[in-house]
């Protein structure tokens, strides 16, 4: 699997979760592709598109849905981009979006005009304290510093899985990780999904004691190290919800959601905190054999991704 991961240069950062050790791994005959995917109740969700050859692409989810039927299951998959819909569509089934993800494109990045005044100036407000301090650096050896701030960040609450990473060692360990220290000791941190072209960002976390507006500037140095790398964008991750605009029964549902649900999940805060980079947005789909099991699906979603990790 990681010599697929590997091989796929144009692979979505998010591949990198198939490292995290909580998902299920459908591979194509020749064995040089892969879906990761999980289970809830009768349903098989695949999460995001499939890693390798782009000509495998149609024929592996073809038999990852053939293979959950046979095994009496519901094939799904969750977060894909619009350039998986015709293989999806042919396979027969129904789609919907279920929010946007954030990308930041690099070769013009600037913290100047309106749209970044408020990051610029949180930017500049730590950028001159010389007690801070940001790093790249190989998530191997930086385990014991940052999981006090995993803790205490989390604060009793379970850790993501399935759509997230959590703080799982052997999954950290492989990553690079960004790191903000105040006075030698780790106070904010994000990992990194590498590709050749590009980063993600998952696990941002921050310690209580952190400076204000520490993540807008632990990103922001994120953003200059990956420009200084000649890495085209920098991906922030999904808003979930957002962007719904259709007048189906399905998006009426997801705005009331979106609107009203701020007691159960961030929604609308997630949204604001990412518009400040001022991102190019895209939708992502869920899709599945009936349009009445969408809303069935997405829970299960949000099931496997607040399971404990293991």
């Amino acid at each position: 699997m990681r010599e697929i991961l590997a091989a796929d240069v144009d692979r979505e950062p998010d591949s990198a979760l198939a490292l995290l050790g909580d998902k299920r791994f459908h591979f194509s005959p020749s064995a040089a592709s892969f879906l990761m995917y999980g289970v809830c109740g009768r349903s098989w969700i695949a999460f995001g598109p499939p890693v390798g050859p782009a000509a495998e692409r149609y024929g592996l989810l073809a038999d990852f849905c053939a293979t959950a039927r046979r095994a009496g299951r519901r094939p799904a998959v969750y977060h894909v981009g619009d350039s998986l819909l015709p293989e999806l569509r042919r396979l027969g089934l129904a789609v919907h979006p279920v929010g946007e993800s954030a990308s930041v494109p690099l070769a013009d990045f600037a913290l100047t005009g309106p749209a970044r005044g408020a990051l610029r100036r949180n930017w500049r407000r730590l950028a001159r304290r010389d007690d801070l301090s940001f790093a790249v650096l190989p998530g191997a050896g930086l385990l014991d510093e940052l999981r006090p701030v995993s803790d205490a960040w989390l604060a009793g609450r379970p850790d993501m899985s399935f759509s997230l990473g959590g703080f799982v060692p052997g999954y950290l360990a492989r990553l690079p990780i960004a790191v903000l220290r105040q006075r030698d000791r780790v106070v904010a941190f994000a990992a990194l999904l590498p590709t050749p072209h590009r980063w993600g960002v998952d696990l941002l976390r921050y310690h209580p004691d952190a400076p204000p507006t520490a993540m807008d500037h632990l990103l922001v140095e994120v953003l200059h190290e990956a420009r200084d790398r000649g890495l085209a964008t920098v991906e922030l991750g999904l808003a979930p919800l957002s962007g719904l605009t259709g007048v189906d029964p399905l998006c009426r549902l997801g705005r009331a959601v979106y609107a009203h649900g701020e007691r159960w999940y961030r929604f609308r805060g997630l949204r604001r905190f990412k518009e400040k980079f001022a991102p190019r947005w895209s939708p992502r789909h869920l899709a599945a054999p009936r349009r009445w099991q969408l809303p069935l699906v997405l829970a299960q979603v949000g099931r496997l991704s607040s399971r404990p990790l293991r």
